[in-house]
């Protein structure tokens, strides 16, 4: 690590001693659908913003629907957009997680069902864009393509996919810094040279609750995501930064930060 990142993080972290690592964290206790609820029960403006800029980098980056590449989707929790967003070009999507509430959630919502679908609202944002239309029935697809893995983020199988996604995960786990850059690289670690991937962050989050339980995050800025990028296997990575005037998830963080780009060759 540079110096100049170690600084970056040094003084983002500077008011969260001492850490909180992973490993210390009653995942045991993380209420998966209270925290659906809380922040995917309804199209958020942020979230709106994400999907429709990491949907015109996959549709760059992958090029027509396939249904070839293996994809994964690390720490996927409660959210099942990152998954829709990589559907077009998907022949199978493994979902890991660690956390058994997470699992249970997953194994209940992922499953083709009868009644209402609670992700309908995220699909009809991209439905009508080119790839997306290829997917007639998204629901049934992501049922049909979908395995979930239970392994740790810090235990991935190094070059293993072909397009990655992981949203609020590395950063929402610890307070460390140095753990937080770990899950970074282990998740880059898994895709194969070349491969597209998507990043999201809350950008300065300061921790989050869920049902009266509090959980960890890491301060990630602008600043030390950009000099982070620079010392990752990555090309071609871009930083958007949603629009801060809009009405936010929670309080406590000032925007959210989405990352593309490539693994290195």
């Amino acid at each position: 690590m540079s110096l100049m990142h170690l600084g970056l993080y040094s003084l983002a972290m500077a008011d969260r001693e001492p850490s909180v690592h992973n490993d210390a964290v009653a995942w045991s206790d993380f209420d998966a659908d209270e925290y659906w609820h809380i922040n995917y029960s309804s199209v958020l403006p942020e979230d709106a913003e994400i999907i429709q800029c990491a949907s015109k980098f996959l549709i760059e980056a992958c090029g027509p629907p396939s249904h070839s590449k293996r994809a994964v989707d690390v720490g996927a929790g409660a959210n099942l957009y990152p998954a829709l967003l990589m559907l077009p070009w998907a022949e199978h999507i493994v979902f890991t997680e660690y956390a058994e509430p997470n699992i249970d959630w997953l194994a209940e919502n992922l499953p083709d069902a009868s009644g209402e679908w609670q992700w309908q609202p995220f699909w009809d944002l991209i439905a009508d864009r080119a790839c997306y239309r290829a997917v007639e029935q998204p629901r049934r697809r992501l049922a049909a393509v979908h395995e979930i893995r239970r392994v740790s983020i810090f235990d991935l199988p190094p070059r293993t996919w072909d397009l990655g996604s992981m949203f609020f995960v590395a950063d929402g786990m610890t307070t460390d810094a140095a753990e937080f850059e770990l899950a970074v690289r282990s998740f880059l670690n898994a895709l194969k040279p070349g491969s597209p991937f998507m990043m999201a962050f809350m950008e300065g989050s300061s921790g989050y609750d869920v049902h009266g339980v509090r959980f960890p995050a890491v301060r990630v800025t602008p600043e030390s995501l950009d000099a982070l990028l620079t010392d990752l296997p990555v090309t071609g990575a871009s930083v958007l930064r949603t629009d801060n005037s809009i009405r936010r998830v929670r309080h406590g963080y000032d925007a959210m930060l989405l990352v593309t780009g490539f693994i290195t060759t």
